[in-house]
């Protein structure tokens, strides 16, 4: 008889929990299969306990992938990690202009029209990215500025995604 026959089952409201939290679809942001399992990041078989910050939502493919040591448990750690924070705080276009102007080299900037303010108020708000007026001029077109302002990760904003393990990936 293995282990897993003598494991209890996840409890529904946790399971349901992990499974809404991935959008009932695979964890990995490159996946997003529909077909899901609810893993364990740290194997059952180590911590004996079924605990929501250790269950992550997979699809067979890369559940299997996980269990032949092709995803690491750092990385689940971290897709995990981005599940939750994008979950609870902020927008998935915000995670992605986040962690996008994470990878860029100090004081770099992404373009950005000012007309899209709205889909940045929460990290403009957290302090982790602002807005500086375009030095280049300002065009417009009908009353509408069309000329990008410039976007760049504070170090509030750095420090942040720096502890998701994010800059690793």
């Amino acid at each position: 008889m293995s282990d897993n026959d003598n494991r209890p089952p996840i409890p529904s409201g946790m399971r349901r929990k992990v499974l809404v939290e991935a959008g009932h679809r695979c964890a990995l942001p490159t996946c997003r299969h529909i077909d899901v399992d609810v893993h364990h990041i740290v194997p059952y078989e180590k911590c004996k306990k079924h605990k929501y910050e250790n269950l992550i939502a997979l699809c067979p493919n890369c559940h299997r992938r996980t269990h032949k040591g092709e995803i690491d448990i750092k990385s689940l750690k971290t897709y995990k990690a981005n599940l939750r924070f994008t979950h609870d705080k902020f927008s998935q276009f915000e995670v992605d202009i986040l962690f996008e102007s994470a990878k860029l080299p100090p004081r770099h900037a992404i373009p950005f029209p000012p007309f899209m303010i709205l889909l940045i108020k929460r990290l403009l708000e957290s302090g982790y990215v602002q807005l500086n007026k375009n030095p280049h001029g300002s065009g417009s077109s009908f009353g509408m500025q069309i000329s990008p302002d410039l976007l760049v990760i504070t170090p509030k904003g750095s420090n942040f995604v720096a502890s998701l393990g994010v800059s690793e990936l």
